[in-house]
C-alpha cells in the first residue's frame, strides 16, 4: 500500500506540476498580446523627422482610427492585418495566414508610420503644422501615397491655399471599391477637424 500511496503521489506531483505551467504559460501568451498604452512602448528609435506629431499623438489617433488584428482580415479588394497594415502580396504572402505577435504589429505599424511620414515629406511643399501632419498622415495611411499624389486636395495645399485643402477633407476618396463608405467619410472628417485644429 505504501508502494501505491507513494507512487500516486507522484503522478499528483507530476499532474500539479503541468498543471501550474499551462497556467503559466496562458498568463505569459495573454501578457504578449496586451496592447500598450503608450507609443514609447515601439521597439524603435524616435522618428528622424521635423516639426512632427509626437510618438505619442500618432500612436493615440491611429489605435482610435485602425482596430488591431493579430490575423488577417478582408480590407476592400485586399487583406490588411495589425494595425491597418496592408500585406502587400506576393512578398508578405505569410502574413495571410499567420498569427502575429504584438511586436509584429507595432513593427508593421511603426515601418507604415515612417514610409507614411516621407510620403508627406516628398510631396508637399508648403510648412505643415504637426495637426495638419497628423492629419495627413491619417489620409495617406488611409488612401496609400500614388492616389494622395492626385487629389485635388494635395494641389490647392501646394499653393498655400490651407483653408482650400481642409474644405476638401470630406470629399478626398470616402469609396471603397466604387461605392460610399460612411466609415471612411467619418474619418475624413474627423482629419479634416484635426487639420484645422490650432496648436497650442
Amino acid at each position: 500500500m505504501k508502494k501505491s500511496s507513494g507512487t500516486w503521489n507522484k503522478v499528483y506531483f507530476i499532474l500539479g506540476g503541468g498543471l501550474i505551467l499551462y497556467v503559466l504559460f496562458r498568463l505569459f501568451r495573454k501578457k504578449e498580446q496586451a496592447v500598450p498604452k503608450k507609443l514609447e512602448d515601439f521597439p524603435t528609435n524616435p522618428f528622424p523627422f521635423v516639426n512632427n506629431p509626437t510618438r505619442q499623438e500618432v500612436f493615440d489617433w491611429f489605435k482610435q482610427e485602425e482596430s488591431i488584428r493579430y490575423k488577417a482580415y478582408p480590407d476592400g479588394s485586399k487583406f490588411s492585418i495589425g494595425l491597418g497594415h496592408q500585406i502587400k502580396v506576393p512578398e508578405e504572402n505569410y502574413l495571410l495566414t499567420a498569427t502575429i505577435t504584438q511586436e509584429q504589429v507595432l513593427q508593421l505599424f511603426d515601418k507604415d508610420i515612417r514610409s507614411t511620414l516621407e510620403a508627406i515629406n516628398k510631396n508637399v511643399k508648403v510648412p505643415l503644422n504637426k495637426n495638419q501632419k497628423l492629419a495627413l498622415m491619417s489620409l495617406v495611411y488611409n488612401i496609400g501615397e500614388p492616389r494622395f499624389k492626385t487629389t485635388n486636395l494635395l494641389k490647392e495645399l501646394n499653393k498655400g491655399n490651407y483653408n482650400g485643402a481642409a474644405f476638401l477633407f470630406p470629399s478626398t476618396i470616402v469609396t471603397s471599391q466604387g461605392v460610399f463608405n460612411q466609415g471612411i467619410s467619418n474619418r475624413r472628417k474627423k482629419e479634416q477637424a484635426l487639420f484645422n485644429k490650432p496648436v497650442r
